[in-house]
């Protein structure tokens, strides 16, 4: 029986070389981590914020929900994301999953609230606030509003919540027009990734590494080549739970 033995520096070698390469696509050039996908292998970033990109537009999946990406800030952890169900309306959705956020690796941005979208209601007898929309002239089909996260009441079919600017719903055009609530939505939101992974990638970067993710022991890791390594240890990202 021969064994042979691969150095670790070696495979820290491969993916300081992978993880140097950044994801491009459409407007966005030269995002690194926490991020991963196309050409940067999934031990560059995050598993659960893995980039797509098709015809030059990027995109993420958050908890069953698929979003554009309109922009990223890395120094401020920012992401601002807008729902692909609702780009062409808010009558396109297949299924009905509301926008919500794992709460161990994403806070919402300051300034936004739930808006709850009821589905296969019955039409209100009179006008009511809040609104009521047409989806379906011949069924006859509407969506409701309310505020805050609901679930659907026993004349509506389902219901989706998606976070609104506060300043937007006190405008009563979003009430009221159907084109107004739609080109809000798809403005989207503000989400904010926890860990300070901006300052552990600057300390990793002062020690002439590269930012990735240990797949293995499912945490932040630094890596490094062989002939640019200081036995320098990047600090670990702290979290109040397991990402």
């Amino acid at each position: 029986m021969v064994f042979v033995e691969i150095p670790l520096s070696q495979c820290h070698d491969d993916f300081y070389s992978t993880c140097r390469k950044m994801f491009s696509c459409g407007n966005f050039t030269n995002i690194d981590f926490p991020f991963w996908g196309d050409i940067r292998p999934s031990g560059c970033g995050y598993p659960r914020l893995k980039l797509h990109c098709e015809r030059s537009v990027t995109t993420i999946e958050i908890m069953k929900v698929n979003y554009s990406v309109l922009y990223v800030d890395s120094n401020s952890q920012i992401l601002k994301i807008s729902r692909e169900d609702y780009r062409d309306g808010i009558c396109s959705p297949v299924n009905y999953v509301s926008s919500t956020l794992d709460p161990t690796l994403f806070d919402f941005g300051p300034g936004y609230q739930n808006l709850t979208l009821f589905y296969g209601c019955a039409p209100y007898p009179i006008p009511h606030i809040p609104g009521e929309f047409t989806c379906d002239l011949v069924n006859g089909d509407v969506v409701h509003l309310e505020l805050g996260a609901h679930g659907p009441p026993k004349d509506c079919n389902a219901s989706v919540f998606v976070p609104m600017p506060k300043a937007s719903l006190v405008q009563p055009e979003i009430w009221i027009s159907l084109s107004k609530l739609e080109e809000t939505i798809r403005d989207g939101f503000e989400v904010r990734w926890k860990g300070d992974t901006a300052g552990y990638c600057n300390h990793c970067k002062e020690s002439m590494g590269v930012c990735g993710y240990d797949l293995n022991s499912n945490t932040p890791t630094c890596y490094h080549d062989n002939d640019h390594y200081t036995g320098r240890v990047a600090r670990p990202i702290e979290y109040d739970e397991e990402v």
